[in-house]
């Protein structure tokens, strides 16, 4: 449920901040494109913390648009603070959305001469950030375990320059991945995808109207291809937020100018500092989550504020379809991993160490019904078989990648090659001595 309540919250909080651009209709186009268009529908079916994460961080900005105009500044600053803060508990790009937020929203303030409304701006939204970000610093520092103060400030210090390589190929990734090809073929025909529909609404707008369905055309068979080698991963969040891909040909003023270059400074910086080694695996880009729907939202007010149904009506389908796609690959995923934990479960050994600590968070339910000890990258595999031995049990098993089983203080009884979607993992199953 509370997925869902984080993705309703975003579509509320990008049609509030579509009403402010536009005023009209571009509201609930916004809403209804975000609720149930966007890779935020595909979040809001998991049970994860992205889409929260996510509407926590909308709201945020939307309370920061109305600053320039509403006489609650000092209110909607702090609220919007601590929205940020309380979205920083849980994901670590919200320090790059609060922080680009804010300094956008000031920026934007003192050029319209509200220098003191700036100020305001600026020092309160720290003070509300600061508030929720310190309780749940001090709850993680009660309970132990990894703070997550430890966690950003590690993926702040790393050396990011020294990975420019492989962070450029994961920002391409996860702006254009399609899924059903490899790198860098994915990324081409993504890329493509983009480029037709960007093309096609262009030359509808000059009237050209047989080369904009041809582009168009071309956009819709270059989706049905990937589509057609099966179920996977969209990472690519222009892919999988059309809208968003068009976002650059909105009328611009002022304001939405504002919300374009925060959501590209946002995503520029989200590139430099997340998380390496995973961008294919993802929907949408999940670190992008925020300025991919201000991207889709402007995309939404570029389209409707326009006539021209064609390039309306295709964007729209191609925003369904890409997401309805994505609900079948997750209830198909879903069901596997479902299938695979009670495989887990029914096993006699009475501990499964996992040598991948995100692993067995995918186990969900069969949390009641299996004893699991996850262990990190290079820890002490050891440590975990003394953990089972304390414990009193007399039988553990070792999941890891493919490869010979651990050598242990303990007696090897065999192992077997199980499969996780569509990855071969070792199950060595041992005998305490």
């Amino acid at each position: 449920m509370l997925p869902m309540l984080g993705g309703l919250l975003a579509a509320f909080a990008c049609r509030d901040i579509a009403r402010r651009l536009a005023g009209g209709p571009e509201g609930w186009w916004a809403f209804w494109v975000t609720a149930l268009a966007s890779p935020i529908l595909v979040y809001s079916l998991d049970l994860w913390e992205h889409s929260v994460g996510a509407g926590l961080m909308l709201g945020g900005i939307a309370l920061l648009v109305r600053t320039p105009h509403v006489g609650g500044v000092v209110l909607a600053s702090l609220v919007a603070g601590a929205l940020f803060g309380l979205a920083a508990s849980m994901r670590a790009e919200a320090f790059v959305v609060a922080f680009v937020a804010v300094a956008v929203t000031c920026l934007a303030l003192v050029l319209r001469r509200q220098i003191g409304r700036a100020l305001v701006t600026g020092a309160l939204s720290v003070v509300g950030f600061a508030l929720p970000w310190l309780a749940n610093a001090s709850i993680e520092q009660d309970f132990g375990g990894n703070p997550r103060t430890s966690r950003v400030s590690g993926q702040a210090q790393r050396q990011w320059w020294t990975e420019l390589a492989e962070r450029g190929e994961e920002a391409f990734i996860t702006w254009f991945g399609l899924p059903g090809f490899g790198y860098p073929g994915n990324v081409l025909l993504g890329a493509a995808v983009v480029g037709a529909i960007v093309l096609g609404v262009t030359m509808h707008r000059r009237g050209e109207q047989r080369p904009a369905v041809a582009a168009l055309v071309v956009a819709g068979v270059i989706y049905v291809l990937a589509f057609a080698s099966g179920l996977g991963f969209v990472s690519g969040a222009l892919v999988a937020s059309p809208f968003a891909a068009v976002a650059g040909l909105v009328r611009r003023d002022r304001e939405r100018l504002a919300i374009l270059g925060m959501a590209l400074l946002m995503t520029v910086l989200i590139w430099t500092f997340q998380l390496t080694g995973g961008a294919g695996p993802q929907w949408g880009g999940r670190y992008l989550l925020v300025p991919t729907l201000l991207l889709t939202t402007l995309g939404v007010i570029a389209l409707v504020e326009r006539p021209g149904r064609a390039p309306r009506v295709a964007v729209s389908a191609f925003a369904v379809a890409v997401t309805l796609f994505g609900a079948a690959w997750l209830q198909q995923r879903s069901h596997d991993v479902e299938a695979f934990f009670d495989d887990l479960a029914d096993r006699p050994e009475d501990v499964v160490i996992s040598a991948n600590g995100f692993f067995v968070r995918e186990a969900g339910p069969a949390y009641d019904e299996r004893r699991y000890l996850s262990i990190g990258r290079g820890a002490d595999l050891e440590g975990a078989v003394d953990v089972v031995r304390d414990a009193g049990f007399d039988t553990f098993a070792v999941l890891a990648g493919r490869g010979d089983a651990p050598d242990l203080e303990a007696t090897l009884v065999g192992t077997d090659v199980v499969d996780f979607l569509g990855v071969p993992l070792g199950y060595h199953r041992y005998e305490l001595e």
